[in-house]
């Protein structure tokens, strides 16, 4: 497979699970400030903040923060903002384009549901949507996206090409994932209203209830979103199907590997597969999240050199260059 088709694949895939993510988790903060508006707290921007935090989107709101009067409403940032290269409207604006230019390699299922909503986001109807029923707005979006994984699984041939845009797909899981449970470190100590907001935020309350069975305390929730065997969301399930994916392209057994991504995901997998919470919060919780979304950006990275650089281009790469530096921004979110 070319190498600029790998790498279309991938970020089509992730940019649509990064769409997803952000649609869930502006959803649930909307339904938590309006909890906090009715009980008094009334600093909609210092209720966000955990949010552009947690989804790096913090300076960029904050740029735009200063030039602005009244300030701009912070769920509107995240979902329609043109100049916030992240917004749920630039991701699916970004995987439209890398649809594009690998049209012969997805399906017409694929390219028709993308157009679809890529056409809503543009238009003046998505901006009266949000501004109406902004709970629709964000189903759309999920359910989008969940249609776009069955039609992908369904409607296309299980190669190298599917393989990659499952590893975007987990990769951007994993990592939004860790963020959002991140979320619960701006409180000194959060309660079970903010676990299960978190849990809500992950589509994870359901999943949670049926292996804990006691409250939605911090610890278990730490648990079962970074450690569960079962979840489909947690870290370690998202892990596991990236090392899959990555031996499947490769060819090489389970438990080797073969290049530098392979490697760096088998050694954070069992990482996670031979730890535990009290480990986590041994290290301090926002600090092992912290270096768990930094061996992610490193697998992305050493994935990007090892598929998508040619080697005459690889040898004259410093780790501070340009081109790792765009790599590693589209990461970041």
């Amino acid at each position: 497979m070319l190498s600029r088709v790998a790498e279309s694949l991938f970020w089509l895939s992730r940019y649509i699970e990064r769409a997803e993510n952000l649609a869930r988790l502006v959803d649930v903060n909307r339904e938590h400030l309006l909890d906090s508006h009715r009980q008094g707290q009334s600093n909609p921007t210092e209720a966000w903040r955990p949010v552009l935090q947690a989804t790096c989107a913090d300076a960029a709101y904050d740029a735009i923060l200063e030039d602005s009067e009244p300030p701009p409403d912070a769920g509107r940032f995240i979902t329609l903002e043109n100049r916030y290269p992240d917004s749920i409207r630039q991701c699916i604006a970004n995987a439209r384009e890398n649809a594009r230019m690998v049209r012969d390699q997805i399906s017409e299922e694929m390219w028709l549901e993308l157009n679809a909503v890529h056409l809503l986001l543009q238009s003046s109807e998505a901006e009266a949507l949000w501004a109406s029923d902004a709970p629709e707005f964000y189903n759309r979006i999920i359910d989008f996206s969940l249609l776009f994984q069955g039609l992908t699984d369904a409607t296309v041939v299980h190669d190298e090409g599917w393989q990659f845009m499952q590893i975007g797909k987990f990769l951007e899981r994993a990592d939004k994932t860790s963020r959002i449970l991140d979320i619960l470190t701006f409180w000194h100590e959060p309660d079970r209203y903010h676990c299960s907001t978190v849990l809500s935020s992950c589509s994870a309350f359901s999943a949670f209830r049926a292996e804990f069975r006691g409250e939605a305390t911090l610890q278990n929730v730490a648990a079962f979103l970074l450690f569960s065997q079962a979840f489909p969301r947690s870290v370690r399930s998202c892990l596991r199907q990236v090392d899959n994916a990555l031996h499947a392209v490769s060819g090489v057994p389970a438990g080797t590997f073969s290049n530098e991504a392979e490697r760096l995901t088998g050694s954070l997998l069992a990482r996670i597969n031979f730890s535990g919470v009290d480990e986590v919060f041994g290290r301090g919780l926002h600090v092992y999240i912290d270096e768990l979304q930094q061996h992610l950006n490193d697998i992305g990275q050493r994935l990007y050199e090892t598929y998508v650089l040619l080697p005459s281009a690889l040898r004259n790469v410093t780790r501070a260059d340009g081109t790792q530096h765009m790599w590693q921004y589209n990461q970041q979110q």
